[in-house]
C-alpha cells in the first residue's frame, strides 16, 4: 500500500514541476497576445480590424458571413472612415454521404470556400488574400424540415468558422507587417 502513493506523490511533484517548467518557457520566448487590449501597449491589430468595411456578399450563406465578419472586426458598427476593404466569394458544395439499398441518402456534408482578399482602400492594392474552408455534416431523416433546419444549422456552423478562420489570418497579417 505505500508504494501506490509514494507514486502519487511522485507523479504530482513531477506534474507541478513541469507545468512550473513550461511557463519559465513560455514567458522566455516572447509570447505576447494577439489582441491586446487597454493601457499603454493598446494593440493596433484592433485598431486596423475595426477598419475593415465588408463588401456584400452574395446570397443567404453570404449574408450570414458578413454578419459574423462585422460582429468579430468591426463590433462597434460600420467604420466611419474605412481603410481596408474586405472582398469574400463563397462556393458551396453538398455531398450525400451514406447511400442506402433504396437509393436515399442519411447523411450529408456540406463544403464551403471563401476566397477573400483585403485591400487598401486608397491605394487599391490587395494587401492579404486566401481561401478559408469549412465542413460540416448534418443527418438526414424523413422529415424534411427538420432535414431544412439541419442543413441550415451545417451551414450556419460552417459560415461561424469561416468567419473565425479569416479574421485569425487578418489579425496575423496586421501583426506580422507591424513587425
Amino acid at each position: 500500500m505505500l508504494y501506490p502513493i509514494k507514486l502519487s506523490i511522485l507523479s504530482s511533484k513531477i506534474l507541478l514541476l513541469s507545468i512550473f517548467l513550461g511557463l519559465i518557457v513560455t514567458a522566455g520566448c516572447g509570447f505576447q497576445p494577439l489582441y491586446l487590449h487597454g493601457g499603454a501597449n493598446k494593440s493596433d491589430i484592433v485598431y486596423k480590424l475595426a477598419h475593415i468595411i465588408i463588401n456584400p456578399i452574395e446570397n443567404r450563406t453570404g449574408q450570414i458571413l458578413r454578419n459574423y465578419l462585422q460582429d468579430k472586426l468591426t463590433p462597434a458598427g460600420i467604420p466611419d472612415s474605412p481603410t481596408y476593404k474586405l472582398d469574400v466569394s463563397l462556393k458551396e458544395t453538398r455531398s450525400d454521404m451514406v447511400i442506402l439499398r433504396d437509393s436515399t441518402s442519411t447523411f450529408a456534408k456540406i463544403k464551403i470556400n471563401a476566397k477573400y482578399r483585403l485591400f487598401h482602400i486608397e491605394t487599391k492594392q490587395i494587401l492579404n488574400h486566401g481561401t478559408a474552408v469549412a465542413t460540416t455534416v448534418f443527418n438526414i431523416v424523413e422529415s424534411e424540415y427538420a432535414n431544412l433546419n439541419a442543413q441550415r444549422d451545417a451551414r450556419r456552423r460552417a459560415v461561424d468558422n469561416i468567419s473565425h478562420t479569416i479574421k485569425e489570418r487578418l489579425a496575423l497579417f496586421f501583426l506580422q507587417k507591424r513587425q
